[in-house]
């Protein structure tokens, strides 16, 4: 039996849940998932359907993700007492064990090679790597834990320079983009006109949509400035912002400023079939995500829902944003700092609806290469080439 661990678990969800769900609920092995925080739902805030045949254990104390890079010395406690507990179910044979990240997990992990027989695997995001230039003890943690590491799989090839430049070449890393549910998002023209009515949404004017948690990196201030510009010369666009996050008031602020209240609906969390339909219904997905310190988009799983829907998409060039759409193809890749290349951005695809369109039968094509029963398969080969 392999094992996947991640210290939080659904209801949270982030792209590390995600994808740890996606590729293993389609592993062609039994898997059983050690977590801290999960609770035992049919459905989370209905976004994610959690299969029942997903074996899955809450073992671990809260504390262990909360507290953690707070003191060396306890940190260290607790990696052996992780390591300790996760050695239990190690008993009857040497498994897989695959690590949702470098930190914490795969540091929590440390003294776990010296009690049972075990190979890990590590997730690669992005975000984590640039936290480690930031932070002496968080650069040691992720020295340490690549130490026990047999394999690394990053979700880009910009996290893997971020890898390299981490820790040289001393650990074997392959890169697998993230995926998406290609079929989910293949729905009826019926149900995408029955749901813009619903919405009250005109087809007379351009949808932009994004959905993302309402944080400063996703970038949505630079879309309402290009947006202000576009709509005083004339454009008829509405803009749609599904998500919550700590960043809403001072957008809803940022719109009353710019006067953009009938051009911009905030529509909060949106469930998993509502999200698919708002993505079938927009002309233009738009997340141009910028770094913030240490946090950065490290892929964008919203870029390949956006693809599955035929959807063209306008995304930043940091990160791993420029692997996710693919210029001029799939979409457009702008600096996320400059407004006027994003209104410039929108107003070229406002204008030629047959780029859009030609856009969204190769966003839909690119897709379904990434379709995650692929990417799980792609996972669970690479990973026996090289562990076995």
């Amino acid at each position: 039996m392999d094992i996947a661990f991640s210290l939080d678990f659904f209801p949270q969800l982030g792209g590390a849940h995600v994808w740890l769900y996606e590729v293993f609920k389609r592993w062609p092995q039994d898997i059983l998932f050690l977590t801290s925080f999960y609770e035992d739902k049919s459905e989370f805030s209905g976004l994610v359907h959690l299969d029942k045949s997903l074996n899955i254990s809450r073992i671990f104390c809260r504390s262990y993700r909360d507290k953690f890079g707070q003191s060396f010395f306890r940190d260290l406690f607790f990696a052996i007492s992780v390591s300790l507990k996760v050695s239990k179910y190690l008993r009857n044979s040497p498994s897989l064990l695959f690590s949702a990240r470098i930190i914490p997990e795969s540091f929590y992990l440390f003294f776990l090679p010296f009690l049972r027989k075990a190979k890990i695997v590590t997730f690669a995001h992005g975000e984590e790597f640039t936290a480690t230039q930031t932070s002496r003890l968080l650069d040691l943690y992720a020295k340490l834990a690549f130490k026990r590491t047999s394999l690394i799989i990053a979700n880009s090839f910009f996290t893997k320079n971020l890898v390299s430049n981490c820790l040289g070449s001393s650990v074997p890393v392959e890169v697998i983009h993230l995926g998406v549910d290609y079929k989910k998002y293949q729905v009826s023209q019926e149900e995408v006109e029955r749901f813009v009515r619903s919405k009250g949404l005109n087809r007379d004017s351009i949808i932009l949509y994004t959905v993302s948690r309402l944080e400063p990196r996703k970038n949505h201030a630079n879309v309402l400035y290009a947006l202000k510009k576009l709509i005083s010369k004339g454009y008829s666009i509405k803009y749609i912002i599904a998500g919550d996050g700590s960043y809403k008031e001072r957008l809803i602020s940022l719109v009353e400023a710019l006067s953009l209240n009938w051009n911009v609906s905030f529509w909060g969390p949106v469930d998993e079939y509502e999200k698919v339909l708002a993505f079938n219904a927009a002309d233009i997905f738009i997340m141009p995500s910028i770094q913030i310190g240490a946090d950065l988009e490290g892929f964008g799983i919203v870029f390949m829902e956006a693809a599955a829907a035929g959807v063209p998409s306008i995304a930043g060039n940091v990160g791993g944003q420029p692997e996710a759409v693919i210029h001029g193809k799939t979409g457009l890749v702008v600096d996320g700092k400059n407004v006027d290349e994003i209104a410039e951005a929108i107003r070229f695809l406002v204008e030629n609806p047959e780029v859009r369109r030609r856009m969204g039968e190769e966003a839909r094509k690119w897709a379904k290469e990434h379709d995650w029963s692929q990417i799980s398969k792609i996972t669970y080969e690479k990973v026996k080439s090289y562990l076995g």
